[in-house]
């Protein structure tokens, strides 16, 4: 009976040998799959971390082009109001036509035959009608309603 004992001892033990090393072989596969997860998750993490780099540097360059626009906008506002102000000054000085249409102008006033009104009669005149003939009220139409009725 030794040699059934001992058989029987060997294949319990083959038994449980077989189970410990799938036991040990699930487990080491695990923490391999799970070290697999890690390191990808390390490089997603770098990449991550580097995009963000990219992207701050890509703000800071855009941030950097815009404060340049700015200060030559600013650069262009103060030297336009600065020629504004030049030619204002410079201008001002000169009269708002040319010496030719000035003479002209004068030329044709002087030309011009103006009645001139004193101040104290036009308050009591009566108002002047410049319209030429009868007009409004005053018109024909009286005079022929006039010689219908004599008809």
């Amino acid at each position: 009976m030794t040699t059934i004992a001992w058989l029987g001892l060997l294949i319990i033990v083959a038994i449980s040998a077989f189970f410990l090393g799938s036991l040990f072989t699930k487990k080491q596969f695990k923490h391999e799959e799970l070290e697999q997860q890690a390191q990808q998750a390390e490089q997603n993490l770098e990449q991550y971390r580097q995009d963000v780099a990219d992207h701050l540097a890509n703000t800071k360059k855009l941030v950097g082009k815009m404060q340049d626009n700015y200060s030559q906008l600013l650069q262009h506002v103060e030297d336009t109001n600065q020629l504004l102000l030049e030619e204002k000054r410079s201008h001002s000085n000169e009269p708002f036509f040319s010496k030719e249409t000035t003479e002209q102008l004068q030329a044709s006033l002087r030309a011009r035959p103006e009645k001139r009104r004193n101040s104290e009669s036009t308050h009591h005149q009566q108002p002047v009608d410049y319209a030429e003939g009868e007009s409004g009220l005053f018109n024909d139409d009286r005079a022929k309603s006039e010689q219908l009725k004599t008809s």
